[in-house]
């Protein structure tokens, strides 16, 4: 079985319709839904009404895109699981895929694409060839929705996010890179294929505003330790400096925050 993780603010009806009708289409059967809902719990209740797969609808009061999987984490009961956001939507035999692919192959997390349909554009260059076991620094280029996880072979699932970060946290981005690194540094095996899973809305430069450029700071000293963290975030602000106003500024906010952050 498969398990599907959802957290929502239970605000986007219209999308989380669009997001449960393509589960509804799945050529793949064997699933269930983990839907945490921060907000409108009724609304998200009669999204669900009618739905023929199984799913678990948890009603929580907290708020925090993290803290919300945590709560779901603890609920899967798949022997693979995805991170879906609720205005993401999925590709027919998305899971079907999934399901075949760790059942001949011995990977741990299996990432692959996800396109904008209304753009036409994916959103980075993804590469055309499958990689096994590809590296630390691949990992971070990965979304949530990219992803499945094994939990037959990844034990440590269950580890968790750091609610530090993430939407609705003191630190708006960056939850499932600090995850799956997490699980990269215990030594599971991440491979790639070329494969289009989902579909998601991209967002043009939606990591540069002020908020997340200084969050960024404390993100690579979580990713990378201290000394390291402030040469990758030093790195990053010299990358980004020609594209973002007031970097110059926004780069000792984020070295403030960089020395606020306590891991």
């Amino acid at each position: 079985m498969i398990s599907v993780l959802v957290p929502t603010m239970g605000t986007r009806e219209m999308e989380l319709k669009r997001l449960i009708q393509s589960l509804e289409n799945q050529t793949y059967k064997d699933f269930e839904m983990i839907i945490v809902s921060q907000g409108n719990h009724d609304m998200v209740k009669q999204c669900l009404e009618n739905v023929t797969f199984k799913y678990k609808h948890i009603k929580s009061n907290t708020k925090g895109i993290s803290i919300a999987r945590n709560i779901g984490l603890k609920e899967i009961k798949g022997d693979i699981f995805t991170l879906s956001d609720d205005d993401c939507w999925y590709v027919e035999d998305a899971l079907e895929f999934a399901y075949n692919y760790f059942d001949k192959n011995d990977g741990d997390v299996l990432c692959c694409q996800y396109y904008d349909p209304e753009k036409e554009k994916y959103p980075k260059i993804y590469p055309n060839e499958a990689i096994k076991d590809f590296s630390k620094r691949q990992v971070l280029k990965k979304a949530a929705i990219e992803i499945f996880i094994n939990t037959k072979s990844v034990k440590d699932y269950t580890i968790g996010f750091d609610e530090k970060f993430g939407v609705g946290s003191g630190y708006n981005s960056g939850e499932e890179n600090i995850y799956l690194m997490d699980l990269k540094k215990l030594g599971y095996k991440f491979d790639y294929y070329p494969k289009l899973i989902a579909y998601h809305n991209v967002r043009e430069n939606d990591y540069l505003d002020e908020k997340s450029f200084v969050a960024k700071g404390p993100l690579f000293k979580r990713l990378f330790g201290n000394y390291m963290g402030l040469v990758m975030y030093t790195a990053f602000t010299a990358k980004k400096f020609k594209q973002v106003d007031n970097c110059s500024k926004l780069y000792f906010e984020g070295l403030k925050e960089y020395f606020n952050y306590k891991m």
